[in-house]
Protein backbone atom coordinates (compact mmCIF):
# COMPACT_ATOMS: atom_id res chain seq x y z
CA UNK A 1 0.00 0.00 0.00
CA UNK A 2 2.80 2.40 0.89
CA UNK A 3 4.63 1.57 -2.35
CA UNK A 4 1.44 2.27 -4.34
CA UNK A 5 1.05 5.71 -2.71
CA UNK A 6 4.74 6.34 -3.25
CA UNK A 7 4.37 5.48 -6.97
CA UNK A 8 1.33 7.79 -7.25
CA UNK A 9 3.34 10.55 -5.62
CA UNK A 10 6.19 10.03 -8.05
CA UNK A 11 3.84 10.16 -11.04
CA UNK A 12 2.15 13.29 -9.72
CA UNK A 13 5.50 14.98 -9.17
CA UNK A 14 6.61 13.99 -12.66
CA UNK A 15 3.37 15.38 -14.13
CA UNK A 16 3.82 18.59 -12.16
CA UNK A 17 7.41 18.92 -13.34
CA UNK A 18 6.32 18.32 -16.94
CA UNK A 19 3.56 20.94 -16.72
CA UNK A 20 5.86 23.48 -15.11
CA UNK A 21 8.62 22.89 -17.66
CA UNK A 22 6.14 23.17 -20.55
CA UNK A 23 4.80 26.39 -19.08
CA UNK A 24 8.29 27.72 -18.63
CA UNK A 25 9.22 26.95 -22.23
CA UNK A 26 6.01 28.32 -23.74
CA UNK A 27 5.64 31.39 -21.56
CA UNK A 28 6.76 34.64 -23.07
CA UNK A 29 7.78 35.97 -19.70
CA UNK A 30 9.75 32.91 -18.62
CA UNK A 31 11.76 34.99 -16.19
CA UNK A 32 8.61 35.94 -14.26
CA UNK A 33 7.46 32.29 -14.13
CA UNK A 34 10.92 31.12 -13.08
CA UNK A 35 11.01 33.68 -10.27
CA UNK A 36 7.59 32.65 -8.96
CA UNK A 37 8.39 28.91 -9.16
CA UNK A 38 11.69 29.38 -7.32
CA UNK A 39 9.87 31.33 -4.59
CA UNK A 40 7.30 28.51 -4.31
CA UNK A 41 10.10 25.92 -4.08
CA UNK A 42 11.82 27.94 -1.35
CA UNK A 43 8.56 28.17 0.63
CA UNK A 44 7.97 24.41 0.28
CA UNK A 45 11.48 23.67 1.51
CA UNK A 46 10.97 25.88 4.54
CA UNK A 47 7.68 24.14 5.41
CA UNK A 48 9.18 20.64 5.22
CA UNK A 49 9.39 19.09 8.72
CA UNK A 50 12.38 17.11 9.99
CA UNK A 51 10.39 14.20 11.48
CA UNK A 52 9.88 11.49 8.81
CA UNK A 53 6.63 10.17 10.31
CA UNK A 54 5.10 13.64 10.09
CA UNK A 55 6.39 14.00 6.53
CA UNK A 56 4.43 10.91 5.42
CA UNK A 57 1.26 12.29 7.01
CA UNK A 58 1.74 15.67 5.33
CA UNK A 59 2.22 14.18 1.84
CA UNK A 60 -1.50 14.47 1.08
CA UNK A 61 -1.52 18.15 2.05
CA UNK A 62 1.60 18.83 0.04
CA UNK A 63 0.12 17.24 -3.08
CA UNK A 64 -3.09 19.26 -2.78
CA UNK A 65 -1.03 22.40 -2.23
CA UNK A 66 1.05 21.57 -5.32
CA UNK A 67 -2.15 21.10 -7.35
CA UNK A 68 -3.38 24.48 -6.10
CA UNK A 69 -0.05 26.11 -7.03
CA UNK A 70 -0.28 24.48 -10.46
CA UNK A 71 -3.82 25.82 -10.92
CA UNK A 72 -2.63 29.30 -9.93
CA UNK A 73 0.21 29.00 -12.43
CA UNK A 74 -2.21 27.90 -15.16
CA UNK A 75 -4.58 30.75 -14.31
CA UNK A 76 -1.76 33.30 -14.31
CA UNK A 77 -0.37 32.02 -17.59
CA UNK A 78 -3.81 32.01 -19.20
CA UNK A 79 -4.56 35.50 -17.93
CA UNK A 80 -1.24 36.66 -19.42
CA UNK A 81 -2.24 35.16 -22.77
CA UNK A 82 -5.65 36.87 -22.64
CA UNK A 83 -3.99 40.22 -21.89
CA UNK A 84 -1.46 39.67 -24.68
CA UNK A 85 -4.22 38.84 -27.18
CA UNK A 86 -6.22 41.92 -26.21
CA UNK A 87 -3.18 44.21 -26.22
CA UNK A 88 -2.00 43.00 -29.64
CA UNK A 89 -5.34 43.75 -31.33
CA UNK A 90 -3.62 46.24 -33.66
CA UNK A 91 -1.19 43.53 -34.82
CA UNK A 92 -3.36 40.66 -36.11
CA UNK A 93 -0.39 38.38 -36.75
CA UNK A 94 0.85 38.72 -33.17
CA UNK A 95 -2.68 38.26 -31.79
CA UNK A 96 -3.14 35.07 -33.84
CA UNK A 97 0.25 33.78 -32.66
CA UNK A 98 -0.82 34.37 -29.04
CA UNK A 99 -4.15 32.61 -29.71
CA UNK A 100 -2.34 29.58 -31.16
CA UNK A 101 0.01 29.42 -28.17
CA UNK A 102 -2.87 29.72 -25.69
CA UNK A 103 -4.86 27.10 -27.59
CA UNK A 104 -2.32 24.44 -26.55
CA UNK A 105 -3.47 24.78 -22.94
CA UNK A 106 -6.98 23.53 -23.81
CA UNK A 107 -8.32 20.02 -24.39
CA UNK A 108 -10.05 21.20 -27.59
CA UNK A 109 -11.00 24.45 -29.36
CA UNK A 110 -14.59 23.87 -28.22
CA UNK A 111 -13.88 24.09 -24.47
CA UNK A 112 -16.82 25.94 -22.90
CA UNK A 113 -16.25 29.41 -21.47
CA UNK A 114 -18.80 30.69 -18.96
CA UNK A 115 -18.80 34.34 -17.95
CA UNK A 116 -20.34 35.27 -14.59
CA UNK A 117 -22.21 38.55 -14.92
CA UNK A 118 -23.74 38.62 -11.44
CA UNK A 119 -23.24 36.75 -8.18
CA UNK A 120 -26.06 36.92 -5.63
CA UNK A 121 -25.46 37.07 -1.87
CA UNK A 122 -26.47 33.42 -1.53
CA UNK A 123 -23.75 32.39 -4.01
CA UNK A 124 -26.06 31.92 -7.01
CA UNK A 125 -24.37 32.99 -10.22
CA UNK A 126 -25.90 34.42 -13.38
CA UNK A 127 -23.99 33.71 -16.57
CA UNK A 128 -23.70 35.46 -19.89
CA UNK A 129 -24.40 33.43 -23.04
CA UNK A 130 -21.98 30.45 -23.12
CA UNK A 131 -19.22 30.49 -25.72
CA UNK A 132 -16.14 28.42 -26.55
CA UNK A 133 -12.49 29.30 -26.08
CA UNK A 134 -11.74 30.04 -29.74
CA UNK A 135 -14.68 32.44 -30.02
CA UNK A 136 -13.69 34.09 -26.74
CA UNK A 137 -10.05 34.60 -27.77
CA UNK A 138 -11.16 36.02 -31.14
CA UNK A 139 -13.52 38.32 -29.23
CA UNK A 140 -10.56 39.55 -27.16
CA UNK A 141 -8.59 40.17 -30.36
CA UNK A 142 -11.48 42.13 -31.90
CA UNK A 143 -12.29 44.19 -28.78
CA UNK A 144 -8.72 44.96 -27.77
CA UNK A 145 -9.45 44.75 -24.04
CA UNK A 146 -9.77 42.01 -21.44
CA UNK A 147 -12.69 42.82 -19.14
CA UNK A 148 -12.82 39.46 -17.36
CA UNK A 149 -10.66 37.68 -14.84
CA UNK A 150 -10.36 33.94 -14.31
CA UNK A 151 -12.72 32.64 -11.64
CA UNK A 152 -12.36 28.86 -12.06
CA UNK A 153 -10.39 26.46 -14.26
CA UNK A 154 -11.24 22.77 -14.66
CA UNK A 155 -8.64 20.44 -16.12
CA UNK A 156 -8.49 16.82 -17.20
CA UNK A 157 -5.93 14.26 -16.02
CA UNK A 158 -3.43 15.44 -18.64
CA UNK A 159 -3.60 19.00 -17.31
CA UNK A 160 -5.51 20.38 -20.30
CA UNK A 161 -8.29 22.87 -19.55
CA UNK A 162 -11.78 21.41 -20.06
CA UNK A 163 -13.89 24.27 -18.71
CA UNK A 164 -13.21 27.92 -17.95
CA UNK A 165 -15.30 30.25 -15.80
CA UNK A 166 -14.60 33.98 -16.01
CA UNK A 167 -15.97 36.84 -13.95
CA UNK A 168 -16.22 40.55 -14.76
CA UNK A 169 -13.33 42.56 -13.30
Amino acid sequence: MYEMNNMKSIFRLMALALILSAGLAACKSSKKVADSSSNDATEEQQEKPDDTSVEVEMTETSESEKKEVTMKTVSTKLDDYFDAIANSAANTTQANRNINEAKTMFASPDVPVLIVIHEAEDGTMDYDQPTNIMDYMNYLKDQGKNLNSIHEVKTNQRGKITELVLIRK
